[in-house]
């Protein structure tokens, strides 16, 4: 049986700002490859096995996807198809003008 696993990028200056990233490329804070590193560390402690990993072209979902493929040696590609969606004006938003 086949599995596919799903992980978020780790933490990015604008989710601690409560916006939403979307399509915009913003970096991981210090924080945000820490919470990679630590995700890579489970993967391994779990014994959970994948054939590769697929990354959106973004660099919070590279550096994250990098990380968790350095400590775990499971090969990462970029795969444009999983880029984020473009929010247009509201990407600037804080999440509580959109509720």
């Amino acid at each position: 049986m086949s599995c596919v696993y799903f992980v978020r990028h780790g933490e990015t200056v604008w989710n601690v700002e409560n916006k939403i990233c979307g399509a915009t490329d913003i970096d991981l804070t210090d924080k945000g490859h820490e919470q990679a590193v630590k995700t890579g560390k489970r993967i391994l402690a779990e014994n959970i096995k994948a054939d590769k990993i697929l990354y959106s072209p973004l660099v919070r979902a590279k550096k994250t996807a990098l990380h968790i493929s350095e400590i775990t040696g499971i090969t990462a590609f970029e795969e444009p198809r999983l880029k984020e969606q473009n929010f247009g004006i509201d990407r600037v938003k804080h999440f509580c003008f959109l509720q």
